[in-house]
């Protein structure tokens, strides 16, 4: 064997959050609260075969202890530990190996956090254990069970694989750059079976160890976050322990939280940007025929809108509303998503803050060993590209919602300017034909004075005309063309004035 293909102890760990509030989760997509313990319980059973799982009496399942943090594993049936420890022998290239592990659930906050550990320990009854080849990594994940595939956790995970390297391997370290690189390769071709394999992000150091990332944050496509992290310091043994576990659950959270959040930022983007041109492109049909040239020739000729025109502008001011609510929506889902940014960025600054002080109060670690710059890159560059990309998209989408609402403000003017002129045309039409009908009654109730009646109903001849007609007959004609007269004088006189108003505006 060369010296890249044997590491000591490797473990696995899996932290894996989801949601433990219903109404945290979209409406049109309801997410299954309990879904990460069964996932939990299928790799212990079915994938790992340890032969336990929380379905049993480990987890509580009724009344949740209140908290902050609050271990949900009924320590009454684990001698009182917070997490479901198990056991498993394999033979793996011809060597007998005892793997150890445990399953750990929480409830942090508002979320439900899994804790899984898989390893090869470095002790057994204090005889430090062989090397193992790095093919061990594909019993720890058979089927891929601990990818997020397979568990689906509503936040996302991150898998942290560790191994400490021999002297030969710090040694090619030293002599190669690349030497940690290919090595890590190799663990993780075989933890996970398949072609789909994480892309490499970046490399630095953490507790004065090696560490490597894969999957970028930034990128959509990015289904893995998985660190790979070789020990060669004891410092970093003792720096990992319990608490430090415990700090790294919190942090991977946080870190989840925020790209989930990005994430579903980007779809949501998407989503808001056709509802914007939708509503660009509405406007624009809405308006088109009301463009000022047009409109001044229709007016002046007194015509006003027509009537598929001023149908179409009062069905845009009942439909109008509800865009504008849907769309006030999508920004406010905009905005949450920032404020759920904002606020883990702010808890992750936290814990990183919290971790440094430890550390350097313990005052017996190197600047090296307490450098957390590879976990501030997150908190320092990634997290507020995430801010400042969601701020730049509200920036440019908040003018949707003042181009909406002087849409419909615009829209309920003309309506209210047409139905006004339209109301004066009717009273108009309306005295005329009073102004008219009252002529016409007055020239009927005179016409015995004008035409002589005796008898009654005499022809009368008319003038230039070689007939007659009947008197009543005459009286009828008349009144009418009094009536029409008055009437058309009348209307002449309204629309003459509106005219003169419209030549004095221009």
């Amino acid at each position: 064997m060369t010296p890249s293909s044997k590491i000591y102890a490797p473990n696995v760990y899996l932290f894996a959050f989801h949601l433990c509030n219903a109404l945290e989760s979209e409406s049109n997509s309801p997410v299954e609260l309990a879904r990460l313990w069964q996932k939990c319980d299928e790799i212990l059973q079915a994938k790992l075969a340890v032969g336990k799982a929380f379905s049993g009496s480990y987890l509580s399942k009724k009344d949740e202890p209140l908290g902050w943090r609050v271990d949900l594993i009924n320590k009454q049936v684990v001698g009182n530990r917070n997490s479901l420890p198990f056991d498993k022998n394999i033979s793996n290239e011809n060597q007998q190996i005892n793997l150890k592990g445990f399953a750990q659930p929480l409830r942090i906050d508002d979320s439900y956090a899994l804790g899984l550990q898989i390893r090869v320990p470095e002790k057994v009854n204090n005889i430090k254990t062989p090397a193992v080849d790095v093919s061990i990594f594909k019993e720890f994940n058979p089927d891929n069970c601990l990818l997020p595939d397979f568990v689906q956790s509503y936040f996302g995970q991150t898998l942290l694989l560790t191994a400490w390297l021999s002297i030969e391997q710090n040694q090619a370290a030293r002599e190669d750059s690349q030497f940690l690189k290919k090595l890590a390769q190799q663990c993780l071709e075989k933890f996970i079976s398949g072609e789909n394999q994480p892309t490499f992000y970046r490399q630095g150091e953490l507790f004065g160890s090696p560490i490597l990332e894969y999957g970028n944050p930034s990128r959509q496509d990015t289904e893995y976050n998985i660190i790979v992290w070789f020990f060669n310091s004891s410092a970093t043994d003792e720096i990992w322990d319990e608490t430090r576990y415990s700090d790294f659950m919190d942090l991977f959270l946080y870190r989840n939280k925020i790209i989930r959040a990005y994430r579903d930022s980007r779809k949501l983007y998407f989503v808001t940007r056709e509802e914007y041109k939708q509503i660009e492109l509405d406007i624009d049909n809405t308006f088109k025929y009301l463009r000022q040239d047009e409109a001044q020739q229709r007016q002046l000729k007194g015509a006003g809108l027509k009537e598929e025109e001023l149908e179409r502008l009062e069905r845009q001011t009942i439909d109008m509303p509800p865009r504008a609510v849907k769309y006030a929506r999508l920004l406010m889902d905009l905005e949450f998503r920032q404020n759920t940014i904002a606020i883990n960025a702010k808890n992750y600054q936290d814990k990183l803050y919290q971790i440094s002080l430890d550390l350097k109060s313990r005052k017996k670690y190197n600047e090296t060993d307490y450098d957390l710059s590879f976990l501030e890159l997150f908190s320092k560059e990634t997290s507020p590209q995430f801010q400042a990309q969601i701020k730049a998209d509200l920036g440019y989408f908040t003018h949707g919602t003042g181009l909406l609402d002087k849409a419909m403000e615009a829209i309920r003017g003309v309506v209210a300017i047409e139905e006004a002129y339209r109301d004066a045309k009717l009273e108009v039409t309306i005295q005329a034909v009073g102004f008219g009908l009252g002529v016409a009654g007055v020239v009927a109730g005179s016409s015995p004075y004008l035409i002589k009646q005796d008898p009654p109903n005499q022809v009368v001849a008319l003038p230039f005309l070689k007939v007659g007609i009947n008197s009543f007959a005459l009286v009828l004609l008349i009144s009418i063309g009094a009536g029409v007269v008055v009437w058309s004088l009348v209307m002449l006189g309204a629309n003459s004035k509106n005219l003169l108003g419209k030549i004095k505006r221009r």
